[in-house]
């Protein structure tokens, strides 16, 4: 795609709604054992649904502003996934706590400051940048975990959940970023956008991770340090390749389908749709209208 086009392709996006449901035997290590990496997604777990009512509240905000039907069809069916995401990730929260996990603490005041204390105090336009920022960090973390395949030693139900969503943030990577474009967010928007949200979005999955392997008792178990040593350098070479998705993002003629990944998300799709696996059914039409 060339760099400075803003046309609005991509696969279709089709709303979904997850099947499988989670039980209270379900390891609590359910990352093939690694602690680390469990709790890295559980914390992503915690966030999930607040950060989808963020995303959904800003872009209704911005949709009577659109003036191509097209890209408010696809702004109407990207809330609709977002919305299955919160719900799909909000069963996860009974398994843990089910688990023993004390989670609703590290909720509410993460949800407190975020939406009651930064988002009245926040402009449509920066937040409208914001969300594009934090889709684009869910659009290369969905690629890396479905790339490298780094939950194929995972819980099955658990594996569906994010499989699922990492392939729909990939399907929608591009909604916000056209919607900041044609709203007249600019390069210089998109930085200050960027710096607010990645030390923040970092600080707040580290500190949920850390809070779970705390209740674990392995937050200074060297296993657990050596095990993010490897997600990060040694094994699945993290560090490197986000700081490489996020300078791609800082220029100028960026656009989230220079990575073109969609056959990725389908063939993720398709494995969950069959009625041998029968994850995944589309919304009802009276839904999805």
């Amino acid at each position: 795609m060339a760099s400075q086009s803003h046309t609005f392709v991509g696969p279709p996006i089709e709303a979904r709604r997850f099947l499988s449901h989670f039980s209270a035997s379900t390891p609590r290590h359910w990352c093939g054992g690694n602690a680390m990496l469990t709790h890295f997604l559980n914390s992503y777990t915690l966030l999930v649904p607040g950060n989808e009512g963020y995303y959904i509240r800003t872009l209704k905000r911005v949709m009577p502003s659109l003036s191509d039907p097209a890209m408010r069809t696809m702004v109407a069916q990207f809330l609709l996934q977002e919305g299955q995401h919160g719900a799909g990730h909000h069963r996860c929260w009974r398994m843990l706590e089910s688990q023993g996990y004390r989670i609703s603490g590290f909720q509410r005041r993460v949800d407190g400051f975020l939406y009651k204390v930064l988002e009245p105090i926040t402009p449509l336009r920066l937040r409208v940048a914001m969300v594009a920022c934090v889709e684009h960090v869910n659009a290369y973390l969905g690629h890396e975990f479905l790339a490298q395949d780094l939950l194929r030693d995972a819980d099955p139900d658990l594996r569906a959940l994010f499989e699922w969503h990492f392939a729909e943030e990939i399907e929608h990577k591009h909604v916000v970023f056209d919607v900041l474009h044609v709203r007249g967010g600019g390069y210089l928007l998109r930085v200050f956008a960027t710096l607010l949200v990645l030390p923040l979005f970092y600080l707040l999955m580290g500190l949920g991770a850390a809070m779970l392997l705390q209740q674990d008792k392995l937050l200074w178990r060297r296993s657990t340090w050596t095990q993010l040593r490897q997600h990060l350098f040694s094994k699945d070479h993290m560090a490197r390749r986000t700081l490489g998705y996020l300078f791609d993002y800082l220029r100028p003629g960026f656009h989230p389908w220079q990575l073109d990944d969609r056959e990725l998300a389908r063939m993720v799709i398709d494995r969950y749709s069959t009625p041998e696996a029968p994850v995944l059914e589309p919304l009802p039409r009276s839904q999805a209208a």
